[in-house]
């Protein structure tokens, strides 16, 4: 036990020392006089996926990206995908933005939030389409595909011709011929092929070797895509949609485009083994009105992505315009002199694909 005098020499030591010190405030990341005009407003954190009831009860799940006053794009987006598969392009919102350009993309029968419905056809989703468009006062707009989604675009297309600004396929289905193998298979068989897309890290799987392994994050977005369109209502890697989609593109005929007369966009690159250039041929050879073949050399499915930049620029009315990179700046130059540029050293698209 201590003794009554050592207590009092602590008390006394402790006394003269003062309070005990605390360490001192942090620095300041930034001065406080630069601390003004501050964020007023939320920063995006992706699409948000909105909801149309539809007069017999069916749940449409769309969303909706840009400001009212800009150029609508509709996205159809591929096979095994939900609504949100738009943020997957957003590694390029701020050329987006500046291009004035604004997305619609509505959900197909069975993915993310779309509960499953049996029969349900292209028609069926062309008049979703539809009924978006009217729901939120689009009369006209340009429209996209990419892979799977190429012959629900078809379908709108020769629905409503009048509400198109122009179209473009990105490495996009016409549809499945009877050589495919899917379209022998059984329905158990083909569920068991599509098995593949309950692991989004399997089915999103691009080689090490793809240009999308320069986007920062792409490959955690398309994971989380993955995870969404096949788990995000619970629905524990439901394949229904995605084995119903692939009897659509083996069954349902292909709509008939020839007299669409918008302007016609196709992009494809030479070594798609997903999508063959033989599909590129068969939009060329439909649309009476083609604009522009856009055909990379050597370059696989993922020109989607790879050469989205060149998308968007076509979708805002500059299908005129290249863009590459050139002295080390992302530039958009008419077609001769790119091509100038591009005999000197200079690669397409924006800077940081090199």
């Amino acid at each position: 036990m201590r003794s009554f005098r050592s207590v009092l020499a602590a008390s006394a030591v402790l006394a003269l020392s003062g309070p005990p010190a605390f360490a001192a405030d942090p620095a300041p990341t930034v001065p406080a006089s630069d601390l003004t005009d501050l964020q007023a407003e939320f920063d995006p954190m992706g699409p948000a996926v909105q909801a149309l009831t539809l007069p017999d009860g069916r749940v449409v799940h769309y969303i909706d990206e840009g400001e009212p006053g800009w150029r609508p794009v509709l996205y159809a987006t591929g096979t095994g995908t939900s609504a949100r598969a738009f943020g997957m392009t957003e590694y390029l919102r701020s050329l987006r933005t500046r291009l004035k350009l604004r997305f619609i993309s509505v959900e197909r029968n069975g993915f993310g939030d779309t509960e499953f419905r049996p029969g349900w056809t292209y028609k069926d989703y062309a008049a979703e389409v539809r009924a978006v468009l009217d729901h939120l006062g689009i009369r006209q707009t340009a429209a996209l595909a990419i892979s799977g989604g190429g012959p629900y675009l078809a379908e709108i297309a020769t629905e409503m011709p009048d509400r198109l600004i122009s179209l473009h396929f990105l490495a996009a289905t016409s549809g499945f011929g009877p050589e495919k193998k899917a379209c022998t298979m059984s329905e158990a068989e083909l569920t068991d092929m599509m098995k593949v897309a309950q692991n989004p890290e399997d089915w999103w799987a691009y080689p090490e070797t793809s240009p999308t392994r320069k986007i920062p994050g792409f490959a955690d977005r398309a994971y989380e895509e993955g995870a969404r369109t096949y788990f995000i209502r619970g629905q524990m890697g439901d394949l229904r949609g995605q084995v119903a989609e692939y009897r659509r593109y083996c069954t349902e005929p292909k709509a008939d485009v020839t007299k669409v007369d918008v302007p016609v966009y196709v992009y494809q690159g030479t070594a798609d083994t997903s999508v063959p250039l033989d599909q590129a041929q068969y939009w060329q050879s439909h649309f009476p009105n083609l604009r522009k073949a856009r055909i990379y050399e050597g370059e696989g499915h993922d020109v989607q992505y790879r050469h989205w930049d060149q998308l968007l620029l076509d979708v805002a009315g500059h299908a005129e315009l290249t863009m590459l990179c050139a002295d080390g700046r992302s530039q958009a130059l008419p077609e001769a002199e790119a091509a100038a540029l591009l005999a000197k050293g200079a690669t397409l698209g924006i800077c940081a694909w090199r």
